[in-house]
Formats: C-alpha cells, structure tokens, sequence
C-alpha cells in the first residue's frame, strides 16, 4: 500500500524531524533577509533542512538520499515556511535563532552517528559522517545566500559537534545508546549557545 505521510516514532526519526523543522526555519528566514521570493525561500530551506542528510547518505552509500522520498519531511520543511512567512517578527529575535541553530546542529549530528555506529563505521568515518551530516546544510545555505558559512568563520560550530559525537562514540559501549545520545545532546547545544553568550571564538589568523 502507498503511504503518503508515515510518521515514524521511533527516537532516530524524531531526532531527524527536529533537526528538519528547525533547519528549515533558519533557511526560510536567512532567504527571506536576502529578499528572495516564494522560491527562493522554499528553495533555501530544503537546502538548509537536507542538504547535510543528503551529503550524508551519498557519503553512507545507501543509495538515493531517503529526504527525495519522504513526504513527511517536505511537508515539515514546507509547515516551516509557512510559519516564518506569518510570523516573522519572531525570529528578529537573535536567540531563537542561536536556539533553533544549536537545536539542528546537535540533533543532526547524533542522528547520523547513531546511524554511522549501527553501520559498524570506524572512528574517523564515524566523525566525519557526524559532522558533515550536522553542518553540510548550513553550508549550502550560507553559500546560495552569498555569505561565508559559519563554519569558515570565527565560531565555534563544527567543533562543538565534533566534541559531541566524540564522547557520544566512547560512552555508547558502556552507558547505552539512549544515554550517549543525551549526553552527547546535551554536549553540543551548549558548547554551541555557551561560546555564542561569552562570545568564545576560535582563533584567526590575520595576515599582514
């Protein structure tokens, strides 16, 4: 039977919805700033909601990326547009923004290395898969709005992920998968919002 919507409950897809949704929102709003149309917007916020699933199932070899053949996920990404369209004043606010980047930054990087451990990859594919899964989106974003991604600049982004997915790897054996998850949750949302707060940067190399 064909099934248009299929609403899977278990916790990898629900990590995947929330790392969708707020991806999405962010694309959506970054195109709107750029004043782009109806398109352009929709356009952006797939790109920022899936690019780094995409990039991670290419990467995975698994075959056609699932985000081409998942109806729930163009329906939230699409619900994510909507929503910024009729409430854009909320997301003038700098730290929803910061929240919502944080949210799909440690969500996306759990989901893919749960999925990267289940498939048996090796530490050093397990990383890489992580995080290029958590911050691939942002980056196609970044460079269809014409803007240095925010992983190139002074942030401290793709190492929170990086410090996340890490000690999610050596926890998983011992605590299990649910509580390696949490930690590594816990992990990179706030290294992310804390360096962003006390305006904790990496270093930049300023040639003169």
């Amino acid at each position: 039977m064909f099934t248009l919507f299929s609403f899977q409950l278990g916790i990898i897809s629900i990590l995947e919805y929330i790392g969708v949704i707020s991806f999405a929102v962010l694309g959506a709003f970054t195109a709107m700033q750029k004043k782009m149309d109806m398109f352009g917007v929709s356009v952006l916020a797939f790109t920022a909601a899936c690019g780094g699933g995409i990039l991670r199932d290419v990467i995975m070899d698994v075959g056609v990326p699932v985000f081409f053949s998942s109806y729930t996920t163009i329906a939230l990404v699409m619900l994510s547009v909507m929503f910024v369209f009729i409430f854009p004043q909320v997301f003038y606010v700098r730290w929803i923004l910061i929240v919502l980047d944080a949210i799909g930054l440690s969500f996306f990087a759990v989901d893919a290395g749960i999925k990267a451990i289940n498939q048996n990859y090796s530490f050093v594919q397990f990383v890489f898969v992580s995080v290029i899964t958590a911050v691939g989106g942002g980056i196609l974003r970044d460079l269809l709005a014409q803007r240095v991604p925010v992983i190139f600049r002074r942030d401290i982004y793709a190492l929170a992920a990086f410090a996340g997915v890490t000690c999610m790897w050596f926890l998983y054996p011992f605590a299990g998968e649910k509580t390696a998850m949490n930690i590594a949750l816990l992990i990179i949302f706030s290294v992310r919002t804390i360096s962003v707060y006390f305006d904790i940067n990496l270093p930049v190399i300023n040639k003169k």
